[in-house]
């Protein structure tokens, strides 16, 4: 049934004409890449007006599994936005740093599903009065963004089961990205969309559906999306996918048929000020909606992309898709970016954002990056949301300081620079508590102040210290393993680490291999701090040798003690925190040489001795800055050169307060 449903779909390219838009899906789509379980035909009429939709849908699912299905469950994000006790708003009263109450009624949302067949054949059984709101994470019974449909007959092992659904939906006034502001509209988790019927941790295969809460994202399966929208003339579009037909209807709207394969979903923007800035890489379409206001800002979103794209391409694996369309929203309608779905992202940025700070080339990075391991390697978001946004952000930070240069990339201003690396590692070191948690936690399980220091920061300084401590091409070795075995699939973390151990243990050094897994293993499963420090440097000038030598009384020698003897000196250096990782330590003597020690850091407090003919002037842990796990650099060196000493210690106050400054603006990033 799957083949003969991609068979429809390429007839219906064919059949609807338009050569222009037919063009933007060829080459591709030729070759399924998934297995396509779950496929959406969807016809949906917006209103403007109203800000309603009407629509009809059908659902071609096929059950892959061993297991009968003996219910649906879909998710009804809008449903989030249809009072202030649903499971995303209850408990606050501000979301993404605005208030969100005293609404008229018209300005909240909802989705309501009014009816759902099931069509056998010939036979038709109308599954609408059993239909029911469920609540499988929380209780709240006033959340209702999961509906369970039982089924009068179960979906066999390897049987294809179809669903007509009619159903309507009024888009709130923007709170979280779905929804309008004033004429700027963004449809997304904007249908009726089925969860993933998998095999749970007790290994019994039931929905994986959960809640829409504030600290979790998206899971579904993989399909095909043919996708007709029906709006006013006035607005300028965008969509997942590619155009297969634009047509006027005459009475004032156009419907436009948009058709992508091989994703998890599908989203689509509007607004009649749109201007659209068209690009290329090789044969990818590049589409960019962006407000008069932000016009001149396009080229800089294009070139960041394209750089992205030939960086991944490079680095990680082929981007499958026809097009890429990204979507700037107005000022007004900011609340509604930063955010990825499949070939869509919105990005977000200010008139007149100087060239020097980079913000909005990070953003528009970091939400493609997701087309790899939010839309290809489609891990589980909810329950592991590291497997994708700390990915996301380790890559993000490469690619900025690839592009725009290491130490300067994200801001570079009258002397001040900074690299995006730097404040990837500042949000997560500058945690008031970084023990508050570990990073394997389902995303709901998170307070709203901890989570992106935890699961972005912690997550990608973790993978930037996997890569320092093998070197790039074996981080991309393992990178592109785990890619290549898991792209159109849903790993899960034991899936990652499984990887990484093996492609780690292919190396020469075994045991430096398992001293980096086992570090990336505690920074993800474990709630511990890693923090090194020089504690105390001292230099004693012994006497020289004086007193009688020799060993018979002939051979006696007496020696007075005049002039210096030798150097005795100590490094005393102490582990912080409860994380244990062996480290370097370069010391550096007043004659110039150096000497690198090994420590196991096993030791609470570990003392080393000299003795030569030269002071020790500084010793520094870890020299490389090789562990960005660890919390506090300030404290991994020390110097004995008082006035040089101060200068530093003043410098490194300043940056420290300027890199505050930035991660309060991240939320940009």
């Amino acid at each position: 049934m799957v083949a003969r449903f991609r068979l429809f779909s390429f007839l219906l390219l064919l059949v609807a004409g338009a050569p222009s838009g037919a063009a933007q899906c060829d080459p591709y789509f030729r070759q399924p890449l998934s297995a396509r379980l779950a496929n959406y035909t969807i016809h949906a009429t917006l209103d403007d007006r109203s800000k309603t939709l009407d629509a009809t849908q059908t659902i071609r699912f096929t059950n892959q599994t061993p297991a009968p299905i003996r219910e649906l469950r879909f998710y009804l994000y809008l449903n989030a936005f249809k009072n202030s006790e649903s499971s995303f708003l209850q408990g606050t009263s501000k979301i993404f740093g605005q208030r969100y109450t005293n609404r008229t009624p018209d300005e909240w949302g909802w989705i309501a599903v009014e009816k759902i067949v099931r069509t056998r054949g010939t036979q038709a059984t109308d599954l609408t009065a059993n239909m029911r709101h469920v609540q499988p994470d929380d209780g709240n019974t006033a959340d209702q963004t999961v509906l369970a449909v039982p089924l009068e007959t179960a979906i066999l092992p390897g049987e294809t089961a179809v669903f007509d659904l009619k159903w309507r939906a009024k888009m709130p006034k923007t709170i979280a990205r779905a929804g309008y502001s004033r004429d700027f509209y963004l449809f997304c988790h904007w249908f009726p969309q089925l969860g993933v019927f998998e095999q749970n941790a007790a290994g019994d295969w039931d929905w994986n559906c959960h809640q829409f809460f504030r600290q979790t994202e998206f899971y579904a399966d993989f399909g095909v999306y043919d996708v007709h929208i029906t709006a006013d003339n006035k607005f300028v579009a965008g969509a997942s996918g590619c155009l297969v037909r634009e047509k006027n209807n005459g009475n004032g709207t156009t419907t436009r048929h948009y058709h992508v394969e091989d994703v998890i979903d599908f989203a689509w923007a509007v607004s009649p000020h749109f201007q659209v800035q068209e690009d290329r890489w090789q044969d990818v379409q590049i589409r960019l909606l962006i407000p008069p206001e932000h016009a001149a800002l396009g080229p800089r979103y294009l070139h960041a992309l394209k750089f992205a794209f030939a960086y991944l391409d490079k680095h990680v694996g082929k981007y499958p898709y026809p097009s890429i369309t990204v979507v700037d929203p107005p000022f007004h309608g900011l609340r509604s970016g930063l955010m990825e779905y499949p070939t869509l992202i919105t990005a977000g940025t200010f008139y007149g954002m100087p060239k020097n700070i980079r913000t909005m080339e990070s953003l528009v990075v970091h939400e493609f990056v997701h087309q790899y391991f939010m839309g290809m390697v489609a891990s589980n978001e909810k329950e592991e949301a590291w497997l994708d946004e700390g990915m996301v952000t380790y890559f993000e930070d490469r690619i900025i300081d690839a592009a725009y240069g290491e130490k300067r990339s994200l801001v570079d201003v009258l002397g001040y620079s900074m690299d995006n690396r730097a404040l990837t590692r500042l949000e997560y070191t500058t945690m008031r508590n970084p023990r508050e948690g570990t990073v394997a936690r389902p995303g709901w399980l998170f307070s709203e102040s901890n989570f992106k220091a935890l699961i972005y920061s912690k997550t990608a300084t973790s993978l930037r210290t996997v890569q320092e401590l093998v070197g790039e091409p074996k981080m991309d070795q393992i990178i592109q393993a785990y890619f290549e075995r898991w792209k159109f699939r849903h790993p899960r973390g034991s899936d990652f680490m499984a990887v990484l151990k093996t492609e780690l243990m292919a190396g020469p050094d075994t045991v430096l291999a398992q001293q980096v897994y086992t570090l990336f293993e505690k920074s993800i499963y474990d709630a511990v701090v890693l923090d090194y420090a020089v504690t105390h440097i001292s230099n004693e000038t012994l006497p020289a040798p004086q007193g009688i030598f020799g060993e018979t009384v002939p051979d006696f020698i007496y020696k007075s003690g005049n002039g210096r003897g030798a150097v005795r000196s100590k490094v005393e250096v102490q582990r912080k925190g409860d994380w244990v990782f062996p480290v370097e330590i370069l010391v550096t003597f007043e004659d110039g040489s150096t000497q690198t020690l090994h420590w196991s850091g096993v030791e609470g407090l570990k003392i080393f001795e000299f003795t030569g003919t030269s002071n020790i002037v500084s010793a520094q842990i870890d020299p490389q800055h090789q562990i960005g796990l660890d919390v506090d650099w300030n404290n991994n060196s020390l110097t004995l050169q008082p006035a040089k000493a101060s200068l530093w210690k003043y410098a490194a106050k300043a940056v420290f307060w300027i890199q505050n400054f930035m991660h309060v603006v991240s939320f940009l990033v």
